[in-house]
């Protein structure tokens, strides 16, 4: 039982530090330039271990956030003068960097469900759907559908029974989660959800791969223009 809580565990400190480093960047605590301590100071100061440190540097250098450079520290990305290089909201990133993570979750995913569609096992399928009515439930109940809405989608990188897919997703978990809490502060950011949820169930459960893959596409463009445009209009 140890074996399966201490991982979980580990991933939500990760997501609490990448959090507060980038509220730290957004306040200007930590300024464009600064070097953040290393990774034995960051240790102490939040009281974690190595692995959780570098999941949430690692996080925050996936939206350039951050650079890591071998033999010379992780400092705060630079940022011009200009608006489209200007922090946006909780995600600090510029125009050109949200698109991307637009255009990277998209790939990822896409290709993710085609395998899942190939490869998922009745087991799967279970953990998929239960994650489904969990967020379901929380949408009824008018409570945070963030943390059911990303086990959905980790659920199906799972079920693709590729680790090194499934290794990508969980890198870019930050920022698709700081991404679902931006659209959750919408009205319109999950009145689809379920729907698309759904379609792309089934699209599973029956092995039609290119049909869970324009799912997957038509669930991730539905919001994302809407979305970017929402985070720019915070600048």
């Amino acid at each position: 039982m140890s074996g399966v809580t201490v991982p979980v565990q580990r991933k939500r400190l990760a997501d609490q530090i990448a959090d507060r480093l980038m509220t730290m960047i957004a306040d200007g605590t930590l300024k464009p330039g600064d070097r953040l301590p290393p990774e034995p100071e960051l240790m102490k100061q939040f009281q974690v271990g190595r692995s959780s440190i570098r999941e949430a540097v690692g996080a925050l250098a996936l939206i350039g956030l951050v650079t890591v450079r071998p033999g010379q520290g992780t400092h705060v990305a630079p940022f011009s003068a200009d608006s489209s290089r200007r922090p946006v909201g909780l995600l600090g990133i510029g125009r050109d960097k949200i698109r991307e993570l637009v255009e990277a979750r998209l790939e990822l995913e896409c290709a993710i469900v085609r395998l899942a569609a190939r490869r998922v096992t009745s087991s799967d399928i279970a953990r998929i759907r239960e994650k489904h009515e969990l967020l379901s439930a929380a949408l009824v109940n008018r409570e945070s559908p963030i943390a059911a809405d990303l086990a959905f989608h980790l659920s199906i990188a799972d079920a693709c029974h590729n680790s090194v897919l499934i290794r990508f997703f969980k890198e870019m978990r930050q920022p698709i989660r700081s991404w679902m809490e931006q659209k959750a502060r919408h009205e319109w950011g999950y009145d689809q959800v379920i729907d698309h949820h759904e379609r792309i169930i089934e699209a599973i459960e029956s092995g039609l791969s290119k049909a869970a893959e324009q799912a997957v596409r038509d669930h991730l463009l539905a919001t994302s223009e809407r979305l970017v445009t929402a985070l720019l209009a915070d600048e």
